[in-house]
């Protein structure tokens, strides 16, 4: 977008994936309010799965609207260990979200055990079985699309 415009080239596709994008975090947003239960687990919040790094994770987004709107959060990602964590990732982490550590789980299980609604945030694959365990009451919105053709009253996905 810059070289763009420092050239005075329209660029419309291009343009348009910042904007695109927050829409998309939007969405998922309004999914996960619209569940209507204010107990919330999310399941892979870094940027991809395997990786540690926070700074493009659209989940931080997301995770940051929710406790500004007073859910209850519990978050896991077996990839993000705050004491590991260095550099421009921890500063960011740190600067974003800095009471995070108070919100991270140990296990998958601690965090689908406390939530109502459950997000998946990123495609690691221990998250597949994932809507086919929930309990009573539980539901799923799947922001990864990990369980493709998925759907159904307690299901809810996108594809980001």
């Amino acid at each position: 977008m810059y070289k763009g415009k420092s050239l005075d080239i329209d660029l419309p596709l291009i343009n348009a994936i910042l904007p695109s994008n927050q829409r998309q975090i939007e969405r998922g947003i309004k999914m996960i309010v619209e569940k209507g239960k204010k107990k919330v687990g999310i399941l892979g919040f870094s940027f991809k799965a395997g990786t540690d790094d926070l700074r493009e994770s659209p989940l931080v987004d997301v995770i940051e609207y929710l406790i500004g709107k007073g859910y209850d959060l519990k978050l896991y990602d077996k990839n993000v260990n705050l004491a590991a964590l260095t550099g421009a990732n921890q500063d960011y982490i740190l600067n974003h979200i800095p009471h995070i550590s108070k919100l991270m789980a140990s296990s998958m299980e601690e965090v689908i055990n406390f939530a109502e609604t459950i997000v998946i945030g990123n495609g690691a694959a221990e998250f597949r079985n994932v809507p086919n365990e929930l309990k009573s009451g539980q539901v799923v919105v799947d922001l990864v699309r990990i369980v493709p053709n998925q759907s159904g009253e307690r299901y809810d996905g996108i594809c980001w």
